[in-house]
């Protein structure tokens, strides 16, 4: 399972780094707080990639060597950068400094202790990584207790920050990113939790293999979710971005029936050639849904003088307590039916009545609008398939 998870919690902080490294390289973004983040993810992909060789750390209650220790001081960076980072956005820059080299000083004194701790540990031999009778190698016991409380202490301090502040910001992806930031480190403590129940509880019974794959699942899934949460601002405009086009798209499809019917019957009122089909319509999507809109509408004003009272008075009797988008389209293929082959060679009102095809009762602003035009059209489709099934019979 290690050669699994390990490499894809790695590739998810390796991605997040050079997603990072990227604008810093290029002078577009020289933040402290961004650049210390950037050295987070850093140190984390190489935790991750450094853990995966199997030949190199050993089994996870063999014997411990330099590698091994190599590896958990990588960890131990990282948890400093994100303290830092914290730091950074909570104080002003010159509060900041002098609690920063504070917390640098002291996260340097654990990673010097915990070297200390291991060298004296191998005096007798290599450390072993099982604890069935601590007593009998008690620096390395020392050593795994500094590392573990440390690992636990900040992220319990990282994910009660990021649940305080995604409840102050106004912006929706920060407040999402420390919010999943925050599940990340809860998930987190389930590796430090494990590895105390193999320090603390061996002797009185506990099997360390029971919890093995819980606590290096944790850490990859808890790392994991941090990379997500913490780069969420990044990439989440991104996705709202794509979101937002494919709603674009999908209502320029909708209002496709209505806008076609239109064309055909007052081809005046289309502003630039048609597209051939709505993929063309891709590449500026915002622009032709603007243009499909802005047609409709002069379309319908051109349509609005050849309804009659008459008409007019059958279709809201007809149409009473029915849906007022089925109404509309009733009223808009009336029209149409009168303007093609075989109609009145008059319109039937003057140019400046005061009826309407259209009225936009959601409101007067553009996607509301587009939400309505949108109604009209689907119900114009409806209506409009059943007459052609029965013509075509």
């Amino acid at each position: 399972m290690t050669s699994l998870r390990y490499p894809l919690a790695g590739l998810a902080c390796m991605i997040a780094f050079f997603y990072a490294l990227w604008p810093i390289v290029r002078g577009r973004w020289r933040d402290p707080a961004f650049m210390v983040l950037c050295a987070s993810f850093g140190c984390q992909g190489i935790y991750m990639a450094l853990s995966t060789p199997a030949a190199w750390t050993g089994s996870l209650f063999g014997e411990v060597t330099w590698y091994n220790v190599v590896v958990q001081l990588w960890i131990v960076a990282a948890l400093a950068c994100q303290q830092v980072l914290l730091i950074l956005w909570i104080h002003p820059p010159h509060r900041a400094r002098p609690r920063i080299r504070r917390r640098i000083a002291l996260f340097a004194a654990i990673g010097a202790a915990m070297a200390l701790l291991f060298l004296l540990a191998g005096r007798h031999g290599p450390p072993v990584n099982h604890f069935s009778h601590p007593g009998d190698q008690p620096y390395f016991f020392v050593y795994q207790l500094i590392y573990l409380t440390t690992f636990s202490c900040s992220k319990v301090i990282l994910g009660h920050a990021c649940l305080r502040y995604s409840r102050l910001t106004h912006s929706r992806w920060i407040r999402h990113g420390l919010r999943i930031a925050a599940a990340g480190s809860a998930v987190d403590l389930l590796y430090p939790l494990g590895r105390f129940a193999d320090i603390l509880l061996v002797p009185l019974g506990w099997n360390p293999a029971s919890w093995s794959d819980v606590s290096r699942t944790g850490l990859t899934v808890g790392i994991t979710l941090n990379v997500i949460g913490w780069t969420a601002p990044l990439w989440g405009r991104h996705l709202a971005d794509a979101r937002r086009w494919c709603t674009d798209f999908r209502r320029y499809h909708r209002l496709r029936p209505l806008w076609l019917a239109i064309h055909r019957a007052h081809p005046e009122s289309v502003l630039l050639p048609a597209a051939r089909s709505d993929v063309c319509a891709v590449r500026d999507l915002r622009f032709q849904l603007h243009r499909r809109v802005i047609e409709i509408r002069d379309g319908c004003l051109a349509l609005r003088q050849w309804i009659d009272p008459a008409t007019e008075r059958r279709l809201a009797a007809r149409y009473a307590g029915r849906p007022r988008a089925d109404h509309e389209a009733a009223r808009i293929a009336a029209a149409l039916s009168v303007t093609g082959p075989g109609g009145p060679r008059s319109p039937a009102q003057p140019p400046d009545a005061p009826s309407a095809v259209l009225t936009c009762p959601l409101g007067p602003d553009y996607v509301a609008d587009v939400v309505w035009l949108v109604e009209v059209s689907r119900a114009f489709d409806r209506a409009r398939r059943p007459a052609a099934g029965r013509s075509a019979r």
